[in-house]
């Protein structure tokens, strides 16, 4: 029993190390990247509701960095995003891009052993890609909207894809 709660232990800290390394990264790059363009904040509507916070890094003129955290409730899932936007403007306050970048993605789900009443903890992460489309309108000098369709693949999870629509609001700095 002494066993089984330190392994799990263990997988639990080992995430958390995982997910604030990763958070690290994503920091230094935005500290380091050519322009911090907007913070972001978004709703995302799949099979649950995932709420998400992010940055915008101006790559070059045209190419954008978002990396973003996305917890998903219902499921206790929670994805690192690393999306890559090529902006096309349509007119002066809208832009439409597609949308292509790697997710890393961590699932924890429990599960009934069926010779007796006790329930076990299961956690994994997976690699993945996002592909998909999206499209923004400056409203003001201090705030964004945008909406974007994407799909998501996971490797090594028995064939784990989704579609999901994405809502949300970007705060120029």
């Amino acid at each position: 029993m002494k066993c089984l709660s330190l392994h799990n232990y263990n997988t639990e800290t080992n995430m958390k190390k995982v997910i604030l390394s990763l958070l690290m990264c994503v920091m230094t790059l935005a500290a380091s990247a050519q322009v911090l363009k907007t913070v972001d904040v978004k709703a995302n509507l799949r099979g649950d509701l995932g709420l998400g916070a992010g940055v915008t890094i101006g790559l070059t003129n045209s190419v954008d960095f978002t990396p973003s955290l996305n917890i998903y409730f219902g499921d206790d899932f929670l994805t690192i995003d690393g999306d890559f936007h090529l902006n096309l403007p349509v007119g002066d306050s809208f832009v439409i891009y597609p949308i292509a970048g790697p997710t890393i993605a961590h699932d924890r789900w429990t599960s009934a052993d069926p010779v007796s009443i006790n329930k076990k903890k299961h956690s994994k992460m997976y690699l993945g890609v996002n592909l998909g489309c999206g499209g923004r309108y400056t409203v003001n000098n201090s705030l964004d909207v945008f909406a974007e369709l994407k799909y998501q693949y996971l490797f090594g999870s028995k064939g784990w894809d989704d579609t999901f629509f994405t809502v949300g609001a970007s705060f120029p700095l």
